[in-house]
Formats: C-alpha cells, sequence, structure tokens
C-alpha cells in the first residue's frame, strides 16, 4: 500500500514539473528557420526549433509523451554542453572523441547526470528501475539520434551507428563502456543509454 501511495505522489509530481515544462517550451521557441522546420517549430508542443516533432505524441500507456519529453529536457539542443560539462569526465571524454572522430554523425545528450528528483520522475514514468542509476553520479549518459532538421528520432540505425563510434571511442581511449541496447530482456534494453563499466 506504501508503494502505491508513493507511485501517486511521484506521479503527482510528475505532472506539476510537466505543467512546468509546458511553459518553458513555450517560453524557448525560437522564430524563423526554414519553410519545412515552420510547420513544426510553431508548435510548442515539440519543443524549441521543433525538436521533438518526430517523438510519438503518446507513449505506449497513452500519456502525452510529448509533455513528458519537454518536461525532462526542455531544451536537448541547448542543454547539451551543460550536460557535457557535468558528466564524469572520463565519460565526457569518450562523447567529446565520437564528436570529434564522427562529425556527420548527430546526437544530443538527452540524459546525464541526474539529481534525485529527475531520477525518482525516471522511476515513476517507468524510464528506470532503480533510484540507484549510474545517471545519478554522472557515469552513464543517453545520446538521442537527431535527423537532418536537428529533431530527436529514435532510430535504430542511427542508434546502431552510435552505439558502434561510441564503442570504438572507448577502446581507443581505453575506457570500459556498458551500452544499454545489450541489456539481457527486451523490456531492459536501452539503445540511447551508455555507462561507464567497473574495469
Amino acid at each position: 500500500m506504501a508503494r502505491i501511495v508513493l507511485s501517486l505522489r511521484l506521479w503527482a509530481l510528475g505532472i506539476a514539473l510537466l505543467g512546468c515544462g509546458l511553459e518553458a517550451g513555450a517560453q524557448a521557441e525560437p522564430g524563423g528557420g526554414s519553410p519545412a522546420s515552420l510547420d513544426v517549430s510553431g508548435n510548442p508542443r515539440h519543443g524549441p526549433g521543433g525538436v521533438y516533432a518526430r517523438v510519438p505524441a503518446t507513449d505506449e500507456f497513452g500519456r502525452d509523451q510529448l509533455a513528458m519529453f519537454r518536461a525532462w529536457n526542455p531544451d536537448p539542443m541547448g542543454n547539451h554542453e551543460a550536460n557535457l560539462r557535468v558528466l564524469n569526465p572520463v565519460l565526457a571524454r569518450v562523447v567529446r572523441k565520437v564528436r570529434a572522430d564522427n562529425p556527420d554523425l548527430r546526437f544530443v545528450i538527452g540524459s546525464g547526470r541526474r539529481n534525485g528528483r529527475f531520477q525518482r520522475m525516471a522511476m515513476a514514468w517507468g524510464w528506470s528501475r532503480t533510484q540507484d542509476s549510474p545517471h545519478r553520479r554522472g557515469n552513464a549518459v543517453d545520446l538521442w539520434p537527431l535527423d537532418p532538421a536537428g529533431r530527436v528520432f529514435f532510430d535504430r540505425q542511427a542508434q546502431n551507428r552510435i552505439a558502434a563510434a561510441l564503442r570504438k571511442a572507448a577502446a581507443d581511449l581505453g575506457v570500459p563502456i556498458r551500452w544499454g541496447g545489450r541489456f539481457r530482456g527486451f523490456k531492459d534494453m536501452d539503445r540511447s543509454h551508455f555507462e561507464l563499466a567497473p574495469p
């Protein structure tokens, strides 16, 4: 019973935070862009510049997934460098090497180091299974692929290319990495997730 009450409280917290995210997304909306991007960038539901235009509006539970993404990371392009700076420096070095070695590989940090509030949100939404995530220490990063227009899209081939580039960069630097795309069980797979592995 206590677990159900806690889940309901976390869900309520998530809804309250979504309200904040909706306003932040609308305020961050840039003007301009190409005519093709104007169709989506003018819609605050898709985030700044239409960055979430290719994310399905609802998730498998019928929840407003666009609102969840905006609350989670209102401006992934604008927040990329700040997210990179708070990662474990070893992991940040790997991500920087991937960018330097693969200039045509487009991605953004969707989630890096998380405080307790964000980890509780991730658990309440089913995006994480544990409060003790390596994200809490900056030892994990979620890299979201971008299409040529700079919109987040969770394409398996793009995620596989990012994973291959990250594994190569990590190997070149002698950094042990675990990829969520190889976690056991289909429900445990998270193709965007990379974490430092124990040596």
